[in-house]
């Protein structure tokens, strides 16, 4: 994979240091990550991280040396094996606790940490420059207005022929199906959920969401409950959806080309979304 590279980033904010000029975000929901923290690799639901296999499957090809950008600072696991592949590291998050938790959790100096809302234009001394943007069902987390952002955001990070490796969740979570048969059993379901846009929207949901919640680890059920509101509209994708969404993104006349959709053998309708950046 050929690579052009128009800027490289300095060598400052580094794991356990405190980063200077960090891009201050609006986004609401961080202050739902901000409730939870390290909490979500410490304690929350093996499910919901990268296992072995998918962590092999998202470092696959990469070199010591490799820029390699992960957005969301819940998926450790990743962050720790492109650390020891040798990548030179960068890790995007929109919550300030999220940020300060895993620079607390890495080796000093093993990577940098910046605090950054994915749905805005990227860092200027980032744009451009990585060989690899990762996140582990990060998309899922979009609401409707979001999702396109998100993704354009992560294309501004990358270097012309660089690689996006996203693994989205297709359909519905078990805990959405819970919580649209209960809105449906007590008629309130179009209060939260909006079946033509593939959107729910946790803050919305009031009591059904607390009847519906599922157990995600050894998080405190209350903790759980103020997460998922603070969550707000998160939209949900078929294969379809997420072919469109990167067809779409377009930044500086560059945009996405899709190279391949790989299932996750130990998800559910789980797939690595793989797409080159270029003009």
């Amino acid at each position: 994979m050929s690579i052009q590279t128009e800027h490289r980033p300095t060598a400052d904010r580094l794991a356990g240091e405190q980063p200077a000029g960090d891009q201050l975000t609006e986004n609401q929901k961080a202050e739902a990550w901000d409730l939870i923290g390290s909490l979500f690799w410490e304690s929350g639901r093996t499910t919901a991280k990268p296992s072995d296999e998918e962590i092999g499957l998202f470092t696959a090809g990469i070199e010591p040396g490799d820029r390699c950008t992960v957005v969301g600072a819940s998926t450790k696991d990743l962050v720790e094996a492109l650390i020891a592949l040798g990548a030179e590291v960068t890790v995007l998050d929109f919550s300030e606790r999220m940020c300060a938790d895993l620079r607390a959790a890495l080796p000093a100096g093993s990577c940098r940490v910046l605090r950054h809302d994915i749905t805005r234009p990227a860092p200027a001394e980032l744009r451009g420059t990585q060989r690899f943007v990762l996140n582990d069902r990060l998309v899922n987390r979009f609401s409707e207005t979001e999702a396109l952002r998100g993704i354009e955001g992560m294309l501004d990070l990358l270097a012309d022929g660089g690689q996006l490796r996203a693994s989205i969740k297709l359909g519905l979570y078990p805990m959405d199906e819970r919580m649209i048969e209960l809105g449906t059993e007590r008629g309130c379901v179009a209060t939260f959920f909006d079946a033509a846009e593939k959107v729910i929207d946790f803050g919305a949901a009031g009591d059904v969401l607390t009847d519906a919640l599922l157990p995600h680890g050894d998080i405190a059920p209350e903790l759980l409950l103020q997460w998922y509101r603070g969550r707000g509209r998160e939209q949900r994708f078929d294969h379809e959806d997420i072919v469109a969404l990167l067809g779409r993104a377009r930044v500086a006349e560059r945009g996405l080309e899709l190279l391949d959709a790989e299932e996750f053998g130990q998800a559910p309708k789980t797939r690595l979304y793989r797409a080159a950046a270029g003009a």
